[in-house]
């Protein structure tokens, strides 16, 4: 269990959380990051900031704010200490409550709600495919998902849009260990770094029954596959057709539109909006742009477009998402406002 030193730590107000709070709650960015590009200012989080003392890193999400929209260099595990979080991971409603744990993927994108002063995470990382093969060389159980989840992060050409989430109330044993992870983790000066790597050890034999969702593909990206597909259309969402995608992978059009649908449960001009409204929001919640500027970068001759694409799918207008998702109304108890996204349908 969490020792009581570290619980204090944990509920102590840090310096950027207190800034949060005076900024009536508005992100104060910690950790410098570059977007992928400058359409979509998805940020990537990078390895210098977290690494210095060893391979695996333990720290806190910070509250009173959200998190923007991000990818991360590294494997991520957020545990959820106390209270909830709510994230979005790939657009997909994910709720944390205390014992939860979700390990994602580097290509994995994802975007955290308002934190309350009780809703406590925290993070654990895996630097990168070094530590993911020694941590994984003597695992060779090939039904056990986790273990997988991890040999898959280190493939190329293998897709790594992968996430698990696992409920360690199931088996105190592994909450255990995730929880001595962190005593031993959280303020690590690089003395804890064998012990660390040893307890991780232990918690990624974890059983598959511990598994509460999960979204996984651990076979290789080739000329079948409609990942390079989706990933042209992402790139070009300004402008693409059907069939212009449909002639690029040489497809027929109603084949790709057919195989699309079957295979992600949404039409080409569903994902296409998405995606649009995946930038808009990222671009309303992270910069200063003007909607006529938006517009233009999600492949609009004019707002009037982004106002019905938000009022499509939000039910509210750009300009009132722009302030619902910078000024919440309260930052503790029970009362915020929910990250209006996409639904979990």
């Amino acid at each position: 269990m969490i020792t009581s030193s570290i619980q204090k730590q944990l509920f102590q107000v840090t310096p950027i959380e207190q800034e949060q709070i005076n900024n009536n709650g508005k992100n104060v960015q910690d950790v410098p990051t570059s977007p992928e590009n400058i359409e979509d200012s998805i940020a990537r989080m990078p390895f210098w900031h977290f690494f210095d003392q060893g391979r695996i890193a333990v720290t806190q999400s910070n509250r009173f704010s959200y998190i923007p929209a991000h990818k991360h260099k590294f494997i991520e595990m957020n545990y959820c200490y106390q209270g909830r979080s709510i994230q979005y991971i790939d657009d997909k409603l994910i709720t944390l409550t205390p014992g939860n744990l979700i390990i994602m993927d580097r290509e994995i994108q994802q975007r955290i709600n308002y934190a309350r002063r009780q809703d406590i995470l925290v993070n654990i990382l895996i630097r990168d495919d070094y530590e993911i093969n020694d941590l994984t060389s003597n695992l060779h159980d090939k039904n056990n998902l986790l273990v997988s989840f991890l040999i898959n992060c280190t493939k190329r050409n293998f897709s790594h849009n992968n996430y698990l989430v696992l409920d360690l109330n199931k088996d105190l044993v592994f909450k255990n260990i995730i929880e001595d992870i962190i005593n031993k983790g959280l303020n690590n000066d690089g003395s804890n770094n064998q012990l660390l790597k040893y307890l991780l050890q232990s918690f990624i034999c974890a059983p598959n029954a511990l598994i509460k969702s999960k979204k996984i593909n651990f076979s290789s990206i080739d000329e079948k596959s409609l990942y390079p597909v989706i990933n042209y259309m992402n790139d070009n969402f300004k402008d693409i057709t059907l069939r212009e995608l449909a002639d690029k992978f040489g497809y027929n059009k109603n084949y790709l539109g057919n195989k699309i649908s079957k295979e992600t449960n949404h039409t080409f001009k569903e994902l296409l909006q998405m995606r649009k409204l995946n930038i808009a929001c990222n671009l309303l919640q992270s910069t200063n742009l003007n909607m006529d500027q938006i517009s233009e970068y999600v492949g609009y001759d004019n707002h009037s477009s982004l106002f019905r694409l938000f009022k499509s799918y939000l039910k509210i207008t750009p300009t009132e998402y722009r302030k619902r998702i910078r000024l919440p109304k309260s930052l503790d108890g029970d009362s915020l406002i929910p990250n209006p996204y996409f639904s979990e349908n």
